[in-house]
């Protein structure tokens, strides 16, 4: 999904007009402000996560997500309302974000005074990042790291191929590789790992631990070569 397609163009007076980006992940969340210049989504200004539990603290969260990142930003321009969510693909069935966790965005929208014009799932957004950044369509298994599963996404040549989502135990790499068997494809995977996640020592440990894995010890995965591993955000 583009993100262009949400977004509104620049006026005949040079002026931008400024919109939210508010990221969703299970525990986390974090708010960024963009722009749209010389056809491309700029982020202008992008908060730290913060953590969230309950459906009241999304709220909350959201809120002191939004405070943040809003400090930045100029005082002669007005403060965004229109927001693009990002989300995990968990929370999307069919193109389309599940009753339940739209009922979480509604309500935030409501009491934000948010104005919702679109949503991107968080791996496809990695995916069309890594491709604007190389310039090439993108191969390679997306992995969110989040205290109580994983998800896995997997891309060839720009495609994706499927997720599947993994509850944690104490093993990463056991549990990635249970992911990847459910995938037809797991005798030609691709030989990159993209991960993200919005604790970056935890998502370091997890890289690690990728790092150190000797994949030809899990004979139902078949690698051209020994992955490479990558953080992204």
């Amino acid at each position: 999904m583009d993100f262009k397609s949400f977004l509104p163009k620049k006026d005949e007076k040079n002026t931008y007009e400024y919109f939210w980006s508010l990221i969703i992940e299970p525990g986390w969340v974090q708010a960024g402000i963009w722009r749209i210049e010389r056809d491309e989504a700029q982020v202008n200004f992008s908060g730290m996560p913060v953590a969230w539990g309950s459906d009241e603290d999304l709220i909350t969260s959201a809120d002191s997500a939004l405070s943040a990142s809003v400090q930045n930003l100029p005082d002669e321009t007005p403060e965004p309302t229109k927001t693009v969510f990002g989300v995990v693909s968990s929370w999307v069935e069919g193109g389309q974000i599940k009753a339940d966790y739209l009922d979480k965005i509604k309500i935030i929208c409501t009491e934000l005074s948010l104005k919702p014009v679109g949503f991107v799932v968080i791996s496809e957004a990695v995916a069309h990042f890594v491709k604007s950044e190389e310039g090439s369509p993108l191969s390679a298994i997306i992995v969110g790291v989040y205290k109580e599963n994983i998800e896995l996404s997997v891309f060839q040549l720009g495609n994706l191929l499927g997720t599947t989502k993994i509850s944690r135990s104490v093993s990463i790499v056991d549990d990635i590789t249970e992911g990847l068997t459910r995938f037809s494809g797991s005798n030609n995977l691709p030989s990159r790992f993209i991960m993200y996640d919005g604790r970056e020592g935890e998502l370091e440990e997890a890289r690690q631990a990728l790092l150190k894995a000797n994949w030809e010890d899990h004979s139902n995965l078949k690698f051209l070569h020994t992955p490479k591993v990558d953080r992204c955000w």
